[in-house]
């Protein structure tokens, strides 16, 4: 229940984040508003990488802290239940999630954040007026001109109070209407934007081409855009990918890449991916020595300190990826030096608290005594 609760706080601080950034690319114009909850979606998929052994790992802090202040962890110990006992149920529960964090961090959030470049180049390519809001001078996304409209209905169909500035044949071209409305050509499949009751300004004003037309209707055909592949992180690519030299050599050859530096970071992802369930283990171990208090200090007393060893944690094992990106350390080493150091620190708590009894169910009497 703990575990749940802490999944979901961490996702509605996640989700409201990710939404106004999303909103605000949507409200510029550089991304249409319809793709904004798939995106949502896909990039909650890759934040349960990092969410769910966080999620964990203070899932276990907050529940034995609870024990430790209300006594009963020192009744168990009392009645026989040793330290070793409680840690083979943490690390069940550590294994499960670690069993979802590897399925996530292996095939679903490469798949997710690969479909999630794909929508954005895809929407890029679409040259509609969809994202544009009303009332506001825009930049479409991959236009040179600038489009405003007053009022725009819901569908995005029909507009009111038209503004268009581009450039046609090296010349200014300037637009205005009092309405407009946008449809597809049912035989053609072509796109227009139709605009009804306006003036045509083309050239600079006081030259001698300079010309102003009044038009009833005028319709502009909106050309298809051809969808570019934007560059993509690591996260993206697939981890039999990564695992297969000649893919990723002809990946190289394909897009112009260094194979050399391609197969760096194809080793520091490799790593990072690895991180991910072995660290939901970690952390989960680490919390039970972490969580340890007196009545009088309350339950969330270590929180801080957690949360602090947390952060500690998770930068060690991004300066590490950098360090495997950069050739700093050798691949063999890759992140494995950060791993051990929550280990040791998790055999220094249990060791300062316990001693070395608490590797023993039959030394029950003993632990209660020193705890």
């Amino acid at each position: 229940m703990t575990l749940a609760a802490v999944v979901t706080v961490l996702l509605l601080i996640f989700l409201s984040n990710r939404f106004v950034y999303y909103l605000a690319d949507a409200s510029t114009g550089a991304l249409p508003s319809d793709v904004i909850v798939t995106i949502l979606m896909l990039k909650t998929l890759d934040a349960l990488v990092i969410m769910l052994p966080l999620a964990l790992f203070l899932s276990v802090l907050i529940t034995f802290s609870r024990l430790y202040k209300d006594s009963e962890m020192v009744a168990m110990l009392a009645c026989g239940v040793s330290i070793a006992r409680i840690y083979k149920t943490v690390l069940v529960a550590a294994l499960l999630v670690a069993v979802i964090v590897s399925v996530i961090t292996f095939y679903v959030a490469p798949w997710a954040t690969e479909e999630s470049y794909r929508i954005q180049d895809e929407a890029k390519a679409e040259a509609t007026i969809a994202g544009i809001a009303s009332g506001r001078f825009t930049a479409p996304a991959r236009s040179e001109g600038v489009f405003y409209a007053e009022h725009i209905s819901d569908d995005q169909s029909e507009l009111e109070d038209l503004f268009i500035h581009s450039e046609h044949d090296g010349k200014q071209v300037v637009l205005s209407a009092k309405s407009g409305r946008y449809f597809v050509n049912e035989e053609s499949g072509d796109r227009f934007l139709e605009l009804q009751d306006g003036y045509r300004y083309e050239g600079l004003p006081g030259s001698s081409d300079f010309r102003i037309t009044r038009y009833k209707t005028h319709a502009i055909r909106i050309e298809e855009q051809e969808v570019v592949r934007s560059d993509r992180k690591h996260k993206a690519y697939p981890t039999n990918e990564l695992l297969d030299p000649e893919a990723r050599r002809q990946f190289a050859e394909r897009y112009h890449r260094d194979f050399d530096e391609l197969r760096r970071y194809d080793a520091a992802e490799l790593q990072w991916r690895l991180a991910m369930p072995l660290s939901t283990i970690l952390l989960a171990l680490l919390a039970v020595p972490l969580s340890k208090t007196s009545p009088r200090q309350g339950r969330y007393a270590r929180l801080f300190v957690a949360i602090l060893v947390y952060f500690i944690y998770s930068n060690l094992m991004g300066v590490g990826r950098t360090w495997i990106e950069r050739e700093v350390v050798a691949q063999s080493i890759g992140l494995w030096w950060a791993h051990g150091g929550i280990l040791l620190l998790t055999g220094l708590l249990l060791y300062k608290q316990y001693g070395m009894s608490w590797r023993y169910s039959g030394k029950s009497s003993h632990v209660a005594g020193k705890g």
